[in-house]
């Protein structure tokens, strides 16, 4: 009985009679693709990505199984050489991709992004997000799911580790959003001003005009739910040594991208140098982020400022409003 006793203790400690239980993360860096486009592995452009102003992430190959996955543990030996897996457990092994399918809205600062992964009631906190052709590989429950969250700035969301489906996507990012720059026709007004001693007729051209589109801004953070960000900047006119139009932040200027004129969350002005006193407004709205071709409507009204001698001026007439397109492409 003690021979039949000490060789069963024996026994237990055989290394090929280990296994994985499930919950258990294995990381590691790689610097090659461990898939190839047209393989069932391949995840990339399958929509497994996600993205935030801070930090874009893709993934490029996807395995799991009952059986740690050949193809995976030929590029690891942390995965080679991993106990056979316990039953009822499986590995969900993902690659991230070299290079994401959507980048950062403003730029890479891994800094600024929390990353974790829940499977079930677990929660692993990584150290930083996974860096390009890193690999995640997870043990489960057989069935179960794992989802990878990154969180930017207060609000995240997560890729299925199983599926590569999004969770909790910020959908801004994901149908198309056009953040670049557009130029649009310059505003233009003829108006009628007078005070006590004498009327003019104006009259401004505006020579710029430009806009751009964000989900996410430094100064105020994220968009309302379903809304973005457009700014929207443009030069108006001062006459030297007379006259200041200073134009009215509230009402001078309105986004129109449904029936109803939006008015700006803020509007400023600064002068330009060496224009002769030309100001630059820089006004920033919230319009629906599917907005993608609507006027802008500007109303000129506002102070008339006299820097010569006299009292101001008042407009002779409410200047009538005109409509510039902006396309966002």
């Amino acid at each position: 009985m003690a021979a039949v006793a000490l060789t069963a203790t024996g026994c237990s400690s055989i290394p090929f009679l280990d296994r994985t239980e499930a919950h258990e993360l294995i990381t590691g860096a790689t610097d090659t693709a461990w898939c190839a486009n047209g393989d069932g592995s391949w995840f990339l452009g399958n929509d497994a990505d996600i993205a935030g102003p801070h930090f874009g992430l893709s993934i490029l190959c996807h395995f799991e199984g009952t059986e740690m996955p050949e193809d995976a543990a030929d590029h690891a030996t942390a995965l080679a050489d991993l106990p056979k897996l316990a039953d009822g457990t499986e590995v969900l092994i993902n690659q991230i991709a070299l290079g994401p399918d959507y980048a950062a809205e403003f730029e890479d600062d891994p800094s600024k992004v929390t990353a974790w992964i829940d499977s079930g009631d677990e929660r692993f906190d990584l150290d930083a997000i996974p860096a390009p052709g890193d690999f995640l590989a997870l043990t489960v429950p057989t069935g179960d799911d794992a989802v990878l969250w990154i969180e930017d700035d207060g609000r995240a969301q997560g890729l299925n580790l199983r599926t590569g489906e999004q969770v909790e996507p910020i959908m801004a990012y994901y149908n198309g959003l056009s953040t670049d720059v557009v130029q649009g026709d310059s505003f233009s007004a003829e108006v009628t001003v007078l005070n006590d001693e004498k009327a003019w007729d104006l009259s401004c051209h505006s020579d710029f005009l430009e806009a751009d589109r964000s989900v996410w801004r430094e100064d105020l953070g994220w968009a309302a739910e379903e809304s973005v960000f457009l700014q929207v900047t443009f030069n108006w006119c001062t006459y030297e040594d007379n006259l200041v139009w200073h134009l009215d932040p509230e009402a001078s200027l309105a986004a129109k991208p449904g029936s109803e004129p939006l008015p700006p969350l803020s509007m400023s002005a600064e002068e330009l140098p060496d224009t002769g006193g030309t100001l630059r407004y820089t006004a920033l709205f919230s319009i629906p982020e599917n907005s993608e071709a609507f006027p802008m409507v500007l109303t000129p009204v506002g102070d008339l400022e006299n820097i010569a001698e006299g009292d101001d001026y008042a407009f002779l007439d409410t200047p009538a409003p005109s409509e510039r397109g902006l396309v966002f492409i």
